[in-house]
């Protein structure tokens, strides 16, 4: 070999391995770039064992799949639903010192529609396929859907039952001769409440009128919601952005509730009906399966703890009505963003609402999972298992599944679309309605002092003078909001 090419090979060799070197070979590593993970805040209202299993579930979610697809999910409790619903109007409307806005939140139909409304949330529907959304109960994925867009996917949901202290009940029954069937339907429920307050009554005759109240409600607003559905209107025209104001179902819901609100036959105080079981002052109420975690296993009576036993039933229906039942719960939305981070906050989702994910999230506290293959999986008879095995409080939970669940399936489940501003609605519901109902007992209270018949003080009261005057509370208060209302 030639000593120029000699020398040209020798450079080369020596080049390639100075190339090689430990030296250059970190250098060259330090120049990789790793890629950021991908961080998403979710924001949420849970509380207690709730709030833990979903915090549970992230950690799990952030060392499991999150790992593999580098996600981090971070939770933040924002209160009550009220507090996060109000950091996610200000948000979302750049409120000065106002958080960002989150990647994935907890909301409802009426909120979600009003931050769509400020371009904010994501369009969920292009990352689902058809069978992953076939999986859903389809009543519940129905609900968070607006036209083609999914906006709302659930993560569980609730309805409500007839919750009794059964105790009590079967004392009260075993002497007037009743059954449990006199909780079918709602006029069946007030001529029963009605015997109950006469019984009551009765066991203290040197005292007038100290009858006890047998039912209670945690929502009046469902009551009139889901009762109008039953009697074959909706009070919610979506489309039209309208309440309808059907009279004669109006009339048939109102004469009710108010005759068994002013006669003490309805009854209830404070924010929760299972608080006026434990008192005593009731004997049943109308609530969500969600609360019969908190339905008390005890009661203090005549100075002494009295151990009661618990009886679920479903949801009365109206005589001739249609077998529909309140759907509710809130689910979670994504804020629009890039692909990635909405692709990534969906795969979250959709970790989440899996079998073993979400029967543990729903179960903690009587929810409903999401899922239609859940009910008839072996992981469900377990946890069902595992609750019939626990403590009073559990048992009380796995009676409710069975009975919500062949609800939630034989029934019509309904849940009331939002348009614009039609948020205020329940809680003008809510109070014109309370309201009323006490004008109407008070004068009741008035008129049993002059020693009248229960029938007496009913036809006194004038249900049809007090209807039109809720119905013009209604109408001047649906006014003063803005929102559009037809009479019929």
């Amino acid at each position: 070999m030639k000593p120029r090419c000699f020398f040209a090979f020798v450079l080369i060799i020596s080049l390639f391995l100075a190339a090689c070197s430990p030296a250059q070979t970190d250098n060259a590593s330090k120049s990789v770039k790793v890629l950021e993970p991908i961080r998403l805040t979710l924001w949420h209202y849970y509380v207690g064992q709730n709030q833990q299993m979903l915090e549970d579930a992230i950690v799990e979610f952030n060392q499991t799949l999150g790992t593999e697809e580098n996600i981090i999910v971070e939770s933040v409790s924002q209160g009550s639903v009220a507090e996060l619903e109000a950091s996610l109007s200000n948000s979302a409307k750049g409120v000065i010192n106002s958080a960002p806005m989150p990647d994935i939140f907890s909301c409802y139909p009426d909120k979600a529609l009003e931050i769509d409304g400020l371009g904010m949330v994501a369009d969920l529907n292009p990352y689902f396929t058809a069978e992953e959304k076939a999986g859903y109960v389809s009543s519940f994925l129905a609900n968070g859907f607006f036209g083609d867009r999914l906006l709302i996917l659930p993560i569980a949901k609730s309805t409500e039952l007839l919750y009794i202290n059964a105790t009590a009940w079967d004392e009260f029954a075993e002497a007037a001769n009743l059954s449990n069937a006199s909780f079918n339907t709602w006029e069946s429920i007030l001529d029963t409440a009605r015997k109950y307050y006469d019984w009551t009554d009765q066991q203290t005759p040197d005292i007038p009128n100290d009858g006890r109240a047998m039912l209670g409600m945690d929502s009046i607003q469902n009551y009139i919601l889901v009762g109008c559905k039953q009697l074959g209107t909706d009070m919610v025209d979506a489309e039209k952005k309208t309440v309808i104001l059907n009279q004669p179902v109006l009339r048939k819901l109102f004469d009710l509730y108010i005759s068994g609100s002013a006669m003490h036959y309805f009854g209830g105080s404070g924010k929760f009906r299972s608080d006026n079981i434990k008192s005593g002052e009731l004997i049943s109420y109308i609530g969500s399966t969600s609360s019969a975690s908190y339905f008390p296993t005890w009661i203090e009576k005549d100075i002494a703890r009295q151990d009661i036993r618990f009886l679920a039933l479903p949801y009365p229906i109206w005589q001739g009505g249609e077998p529909v039942v309140i759907q509710q719960g809130a689910g979670m939305c994504v804020t629009k963003s890039t692909v990635e981070k909405e692709r990534a906050a969906t795969l979250f989702l959709k970790w989440f609402t899996d079998q073993k994910q979400n029967l543990n999230f729903a179960m903690s506290s009587g929810y409903l999972p999401v899922k239609s293959d859940v009910y008839q999986s072996e992981a469900f008879k377990t946890a069902l298992q595992k609750l019939n095995q626990g403590n009073a409080t559990q048992k009380n939970v796995a009676m409710v599944y069975d009975i919500a669940f062949q609800q939630i399936t034989t029934y019509t489940a309904y849940a009331v679309k939002p348009f614009t501003n039609n948020y205020v609605l329940r809680p003008l519901l809510l109070s014109t309605l309370t309201s009323a109902a006490e004008s109407a007992q008070q004068a009741a209270d008035a008129l049993k002092k002059q020693k009248m018949s229960s029938a007496q003080i009913l036809s006194s009261l004038n249900l049809e003078q007090r209807f039109a005057d809720w119905m013009k509370a209604l109408e001047k208060a649906l006014q003063n909001e803005g929102i559009s209302y037809q009479e019929i």
